[in-house]
């Protein structure tokens, strides 16, 4: 019998197509989502007139019996799942391998308003027999499976992007988690509020991974062609393997300066109702400086934009980039920031604020890589944007 799984030669994955039991497939999917709230919580459900009726048509040809378009999960698994996979050659085999898999490390790649009819027509009338078709990606990187995640979703409008990058980043909060214990990520839907050094929300990761793949501290995500290009970008990075790890390394490197500012506080008699930090804290509360930061990191690693990614000599530039920072680190002090300073500089403009933080902290921070060892203070840094 042929092997059910192909290879994609470009990124190393499998891709096999096999059947399951609707209620098997939405109880692996619950598992999956059960801590952010269920399935509707990953895509918000289609809002529209015209969405809402499609989607109860859709129910209601599932009931009748209608065969959907398969569904593309992912799943990054280790030489043990992904060498099995290359020898089924039956759909048992198939729903068996799927079994095995850590459900926590499956990601809906395209399904996600299919799979909302499937568990509203199995909550009307019991649809536990029908047989859905699941289309299985594995990869041995996650490098490699989001990169065929961006490349499957590009163009879908419907989908937010904040939504789409963090459900495909799913994987990637969890390495976060799992390799920096010292960062602590918020979902999308969680009630938590930061309240000290090195904790983000999943949503700022996302902007800082788009900030860090363009190499630049401006996107914004309401334009749609703003959303296109941002997507073309992460697509182009993470085609190379050493990316992702790099981006985890780039946040460890950000929780450790957080965390070193979080010591520091505006002196008292500096204190006003106008001063925008007063805790050290609050520097990276603010989104431009994490995003400046990102940004920063991302040219200092990888180039100017529009420029070809240098890859080659990206991981030398991380140590370099490692030393500079501990650099500062050790440092550190109320004094050393400059708070006066810090102060004064923020609030300079009126107009255009959000854009004038970001280039603000984005000079700042290239400032502070490239002159690490020579600042006395940081005032240099925030002096860096005239």
């Amino acid at each position: 019998m042929a092997n059910t799984f192909l290879k994609d030669e470009r990124v190393n994955c499998l891709s096999g197509m096999g059947q399951l039991d609707a209620a098997e497939y939405l109880s692996l999917v619950e598992a999956v989502y059960r801590d952010t709230g269920g399935i509707e919580g990953q895509r918000a459900p289609l809002k529209t007139k015209t969405g809402i009726n499609i989607r109860k048509r859709m129910v209601e040809d599932i009931k009748n019996g209608a065969l959907l378009p398969p569904i593309v999960l992912g799943a990054v698994v280790g030489d043990e799942t992904f060498e099995a996979a290359a020898k089924v050659e039956s759909n048992e085999g198939f729903a068996q391998l799927v079994r095995s898999i850590d459900k926590s490390r499956l990601s809906i790649i395209d399904g996600m308003q299919r799979t909302t009819a499937l568990e509203a027509a199995m909550r009307d009338s019991n649809i536990g027999g029908t047989k859905i078709r699941v289309d299985l990606w594995l990869a041995k990187s996650l490098d490699s499976l989001v990169y065929r995640m961006l490349v499957l979703n590009t163009g879908q409008v419907p989908w937010d992007i904040k939504r789409q990058l963090e459900t495909i980043y799913k994987q990637v909060l969890l390495e976060i988690e799992k390799g920096a214990t010292e960062i602590s990520v918020f979902d999308i839907d969680a009630k938590e509020r930061r309240s000290g050094a090195g904790q983000y929300r999943s949503t700022r990761i996302v902007e800082l991974f788009l900030a860090f793949t363009s190499r630049k501290p401006h996107i914004e995500l309401k334009e749609k062609v703003a959303e296109d290009f941002a997507r073309m970008d992460a697509t182009e990075a993470t085609a190379n393997q050493d990316t992702l790890p790099v981006f985890i390394e780039t946040m460890k490197l950000l929780a450790g300066l957080d965390k070193a500012f979080a010591k520091t506080a505006c002196p008292e008699d500096l204190v006003t109702d106008s001063a925008r930090f007063k805790e050290g804290r609050d520097i990276f509360t603010s989104a431009p400086a994490s995003i400046g930061f990102a940004a920063a990191a991302a040219q200092y690693l990888l180039g100017k934009p529009g420029y070809a990614f240098t890859f080659s000599e990206m991981r030398p530039k991380l140590e370099s980039l490692k030393a500079a920072i501990q650099v500062v680190v050790e440092k550190m002090s109320t004094e050393f920031v400059d708070y006066a300073t810090l102060n004064e500089k923020i609030s300079a403009r009126s107009g255009r604020i959000g854009e004038y933080e970001r280039e603000f902290f984005f000079r700042a921070f290239e400032l502070m890589f490239k002159d690490a060892d020579q600042l006395q203070s940081l005032t240099p840094c925030w002096s860096a944007y005239k």
